[in-house]
């Protein structure tokens, strides 16, 4: 027997192996998607997100290799709205990781608040749309390379999420062109329950309050310049950290934060009730188009007024835990 054994193990180990093989492994599936469930429950799983940390096809260099659906060659030279109009279909590109205004999240979670203000406009019109995802991440070239590696080579007919801050040489440099804002975003106010009422930074002026902020913004020489005690940050969900942990009685973050502090980290942070962002404090959202593309830059503008004046793109932004505000006129 003992001599044997060595012919017995390998014969052991096939069985072994052919056995586990025929045992089916179960997907993964997803029946809590958002929010986060307080308490565990059974048969909880996280929901699908695309981290180009660990997607191995991002990993082994693919980045845009071209528009979600396929373009007749017909209509590949047309403006965007003469293209929009031949396919009935908006393509349009957008940041795979600028939640909450757009992700890649499919199976669990909303989509974003420009991936639903996309779905509207399409529908209003009779069409459908697709979404090319692009990574506006500064250490990929930030806009500049995204606009270049997309719109500009005629993937998308509209550039989503950009932001109007006044200094957007990126813009010009790619002939790009705003749509009318659709949203105003700032840094607001949040504290611990502590802090008197404030509808501005202001009012905590000779409070002794201590305001977390981010390093290197505005709000950081907003608060120096009023006097008040600020702990500074590298980034606004260590801001919010910072607040959670009771280092600060409040912090400025930049308001679209709050809704990703509220998701990623299983609190219910809102904004001070009644707060308003000053100039150098606020900002607005847009599109962001070819200036040449005049027709289908007024379509878009045309629907962004009429969702505004009718309150669908507030409740929109509100159900995704963004502070709102209209347009701001500075």
């Amino acid at each position: 027997m003992i001599r044997r054994l060595p012919v017995l193990l390998p014969a052991c180990a096939l069985w072994c192996a052919a056995a586990a093989a025929a045992v089916p492994e179960l997907d993964a599936e997803t029946v809590i998607g958002h929010p986060r469930p307080r308490v565990a429950e059974v048969g909880y799983a996280e929901p699908e997100t695309f981290d180009p940390f660990t997607d191995r096809l991002y990993q082994g260099g693919f980045r845009y290799g071209g528009p979600p659906v396929e373009i007749p060659h017909e209509v590949r030279y047309l403006t965007a709205l003469g293209r929009v109009k031949a396919m009935k279909r908006i393509i349009a590109c957008a940041d795979a990781w600028y939640y909450p205004f757009s992700h890649t999240a499919p199976k669990a979670e909303p989509p974003g608040i420009d991936i639903e203000i996309l779905g509207r406009i399409a529908q209003r019109n009779g069409w459908e749309f697709s979404v090319m995802w692009a990574n506006t991440g500064v250490y990929r070239g930030g806009l500049n390379l995204a606009f270049r590696q997309t719109i500009n080579r005629g993937f998308c007919d509209v550039f989503m999420g950009t932001v109007i801050t006044g200094d957007d040489d990126h813009m010009s440099r790619n002939a790009m062109t705003f749509t009318r804002p659709y949203l105003g975003i700032g840094f607001v106010l949040v504290h611990n329950g502590k802090v008197p009422r404030a509808r501005t930074l202001e009012e905590l002026k000779g409070t002794g309050i201590k305001v977390g902020v981010p390093a290197y913004t505005p709000m950081q020489e907003n608060a120096e310049k009023l006097g008040i005690p600020v702990v500074t940050y590298f980034q606004n969900q260590r801001v919010i950290d910072g607040l959670l942990r009771k280092e600060v009685d409040a912090i400025m973050v930049w308001g679209p934060s709050i809704p990703v502090a509220n998701r990623e980290k299983n609190v219910e942070l809102a904004m001070s009730r009644g707060f308003q962002p000053m100039p150098g404090q606020r900002f607005n959202g847009a599109w962001a188009v070819k200036s040449k593309e005049d027709g289908f830059l007024e379509l878009i503008n045309k629907e962004f007024g009429e969702m505004l004046a009718s309150g669908e793109m507030q409740a929109i932004v509100e159900r995704y835990g963004v502070p709102w505000f209209p347009p701001f006129d500075d």
